[in-house]
């Protein structure tokens, strides 16, 4: 919409918009390919339940162009996340010397493919734990909400992919930490862990002590759209009383709330979706996987199963910085490879070896603790709701 009301001359010559990912794959091609069926998601043009464009929103974007001419620049979208699109363009055989029957799979975008990186169950999570922070699930239910983006999945119809994304994680987080006093290990982050560790959950020493929640936000975040600062409360260990904490807390204190804070944002928007990984548990994801340079930190993995649970467990998944390229390739081995009707589960469950690429870093799920952190976590939408209320929007 901005490129057609700030450029309508070249919007006009423009023959057809596509993604980068079916940009790529129409260069591998030499034709141009459709828009993947998860990729299409990011858009903010497709509508997901009807599978289809949404042509109140195409009509918003073309102008007075109209609803067809963006429609004939957008083209189809390819509903199938698997099989060939057609063979490898002919300078790619003569140039490279691939093989002429190379097949050209469907691109997808970087996020879909991270979710690709393992053999997904329904209500199994991928938390990055980066720069960023970001969580991942592929579920089966369709719960649209303005506070996160939902995607077709991108291999398993029927299936679709939930994700948060946050500014505010790693650097948050390493802000925390070069606050407390320096030790003598080489290890940047053991004072960090030493402390947070023997925090006890929500800084309750005893019940009846107030339960600590904060807000950490160096950068702007987006989830919640708030300013960059730091906000603390306190609130009463069933979750009410929320009040601010005028004179703050000790550093030391900051530790655990910041992680804290982090994992129960991620509960409190997943909450809708998750289902009981089994009859005798609550809703909680199944496992929860992690991956970033926070997924090597123990003290964090540890507050993620207090906080977020994990009905079979918390796993590292040791595939450094490539989740992504991994899943891009799992996602080609599928493509070409299934049989009539396999699912992208099913074969590359088959062939994936678990023990030489997750490693099981904490219990999870413990009743007594998920629970804490449960009677707290309306008092937590309650604070966002404070901070937002005092945002001055233009």
């Amino acid at each position: 919409m901005r490129f057609h009301k700030l450029r309508p001359e070249v919007y006009r010559a423009t023959s057809r918009i596509t993604l980068v990912s079916s940009f790529l794959a129409s260069v591998f091609m030499g034709s141009i390919a459709p828009i993947d069926i998860s990729d299409v998601c990011g858009m903010n043009l497709w509508d997901i339940s009807s599978g289809k464009w949404n042509e109140t929103l195409l009509k918003l974007a073309a102008g007075e162009d109209g609803l067809e001419s963006l429609k004939a620049k957008l083209g189809t979208v390819r509903e199938d996340g698997g099989g060939s699109m057609g063979p490898i363009s002919s300078y790619f055989v003569k140039r490279y010397g691939f093989p002429s029957d190379c097949g050209i799979a469907p691109f997808t975008g970087d996020n879909p493919s991270t979710i690709l990186a393992l053999p997904l169950r329904p209500m199994d999570a991928i938390v990055s734990l980066g720069t960023s922070t970001t969580f991942l699930m592929s579920t089966p239910k369709y719960v649209p909400d303005p506070a996160y983006h939902f995607f077709n999945h991108p291999t398993t119809a029927g299936l679709y992919m939930f994700m948060l994304c946050y500014k505010n994680g790693g650097l948050a987080r390493e802000k925390i930490r070069d606050s407390l006093p320096k030790s003598t290990s080489a290890d940047p982050w053991s004072t960090f862990n030493e402390i947070s560790s023997s925090t006890p959950p929500l800084g309750q020493a005893s019940p009846s002590d107030p339960a600590k929640l904060g807000l950490f936000f160096p950068l702007p975040e987006i989830v919640p759209n708030v300013r960059a600062g730091t906000f603390r409360y306190t609130c009463a260990a069933d979750g009410s009383n929320l009040q601010e904490s005028k004179e703050g807390w000790s550093k030391e204190a900051d530790a655990r709330a910041i992680v804290e804070s982090q994992i129960l944002s991620l509960r409190l928007r997943s909450q809708k979706l998750v289902l009981p990984p089994s009859a005798n548990l609550p809703p909680q994801p199944r496992r929860i996987y992690l991956v970033g340079g926070g997924s090597l930190n123990p003290a964090i993995a540890h507050i993620v199963g207090n906080v977020l649970g994990g009905g079979e467990g918390v796993y590292r998944l040791d595939v450094g910085g490539n989740a992504c390229a991994l899943g891009g390739a799992y996602k080609a081995v599928w493509a070409i490879e299934r049989k009539d009707g396999e699912s992208f589960e099913s074969l590359i469950g088959g062939r994936w070896r678990e023990s030489e690429a997750v490693v099981k870093v904490d219990e999870g799920y413990r009743s007594e603790v998920w629970e804490k952190y449960g009677k707290v976590l309306g008092a937590f939408e309650e604070m966002e709701k404070k901070v937002l209320e005092g945002e001055v929007r233009n």
